[in-house]
């Protein structure tokens, strides 16, 4: 190597940290203590995350779940605790002392985490995509990188967006990156096609990462979730099979049930109840339009305090309790309800969520904005799901 080169940039690092040194004193940042690395983040009024010090990154940044909201978000430690009232566009910067010696640079933005995905149209909002229901799924028809017709499952329980593999060569992807994916299929390593441009009725996506899956249907060329529709209100009308994209909440959602909404990965999950044995269990549940199914009790339920112990099961099946359940979602009771319970001593990284053979009941109104949701019976309130009835009558046969 030539040593000037090593020398200039010696030099450069050494300016680097003397300016942000300097920065850092200028700025006077807020210091709060700790003794522990773990520690919590508190996002409005229903998100707790977990939180972990390090000293190694600098800074350490937490996005906000609803940026555009003004809202309280507070990291706590063991120790000590900061607050900020948030404005979006703005971040908020401080320091961690951990065991009196390990500065952790620490900064929370109330703004989206980065994406190399950005979306163009050019007709004025709302603007409308049809749908068709297969079993309880929502299709759309779409083009992917031009011409390439392409039938798009819409699944609001998807974190990122999904080319089945039994098609990426007839589409003619080419893959220049890997990912793990933990699926239904299990945590496996999985290629990624990524810059493609995807259309859907008006609305264009330009770099738009493909991650290759083995478990979609034979019908299905893509998944796509919420995450295409950051910062937009996204109604599903299952009266008109219809998707309308909105910039501003309609007056007629005041109509609909409200209710908050949390955002994993972009996934919306809502507060519902569950009633088995006389016991009422509150929970946050994945709002997954994506499974065919009525609902899953997960892990992260079943872990907590005696709730696997106190679920009675109808059997054991594959080590999963098959439990009958009533549940409520938006003041509407789903009675007799079948489903399974993951055992926590099992885990495999599965949520509590409904499926859309109980939300296609409702048309509903997403407001990504604010984090909220609105929930309206439709048509297809008397459309029938997995229930003790017919439980009885497959245990029969």
């Amino acid at each position: 190597m030539d040593p000037f080169k090593k020398s200039k940039k010696a030099i450069a690092i050494l300016f680097f940290t003397s300016f942000s040194s300097c920065l850092l004193a200028q700025n006077k940042l807020p210091i709060i203590h700790a003794t522990s690395e773990k520690a919590w983040i508190h996002d409005g009024k229903n998100l707790k995350i977990d939180w972990k010090l390090d000293s190694k990154l600098k800074p350490d940044v937490y996005y906000l779940n609803v940026p555009l909201k003004k809202n309280k978000v507070s990291l706590v430690t063991d120790k000590d605790k900061i607050t900020f009232h948030t404005t979006y566009g703005e971040s908020y910067d401080f320091m961690v002392l951990l065991n009196g010696k390990d500065t952790c640079y620490t900064r929370i933005v109330a703004k989206e985490a980065p994406t190399p995905i950005s979306m163009t149209f050019s007709k004025p909002y709302p603007q409308s995509i049809p749908f068709t229901l297969i079993g309880s799924r929502i299709y759309f028809k779409g083009h992917l990188n031009g011409d390439k017709e392409v039938t798009i499952q819409f699944d609001l329980g998807a974190g990122a967006s999904c080319v089945n593999k039994a098609y990426s060569e007839k589409l003619q992807l080419s893959f220049d990156g890997k990912v793990m994916v933990d699926n239904s299929q299990g945590v496996n390593e999985s290629r990624v096609s990524s810059g493609n441009e995807l259309k859907l009725g008006d609305f264009n996506w330009h770099g738009v990462p493909l991650i290759e899956v083995g478990n979609m249907k034979p019908h299905e060329d893509l998944i796509i979730g919420n995450g295409l529709f950051k910062n937009k209100i996204i109604e599903i009308d299952y009266d008109k099979n219809v998707l309308i994209v909105h910039d501003k909440l309609p007056a007629y959602a005041k109509d609909y049930k409200k209710q908050a909404v949390l955002f994993e990965q972009d996934r919306p999950k809502i507060k519902a109840n569950i009633i088995q044995d006389g016991k009422k269990y509150a929970f946050w549940f994945l709002f997954d339009t994506g499974r065919d199914g009525t609902m899953l009790i997960g892990e992260d339920f079943t872990s907590q305090g005696q709730n696997w112990e106190n679920l009675k099961e109808l059997q054991i099946l594959n080590g999963r309790k098959i439990i009958r359940l009533d549940a409520t979602i938006a003041d509407i009771t789903f009675k007799d309800i079948v489903t399974n319970a993951a055992a926590p001593s099992h885990p495999q990284g599965r949520p509590t969520l409904f499926g859309n053979q109980l939300l296609n009941h409702f048309n509903v109104i997403l407001d990504n904005q604010k984090g909220e949701i609105y929930l309206k019976p439709n048509n297809r309130k008397k459309e029938p799901y997995s229930d003790y009835e017919s439980y009885l009558k497959e245990m029969s046969k």
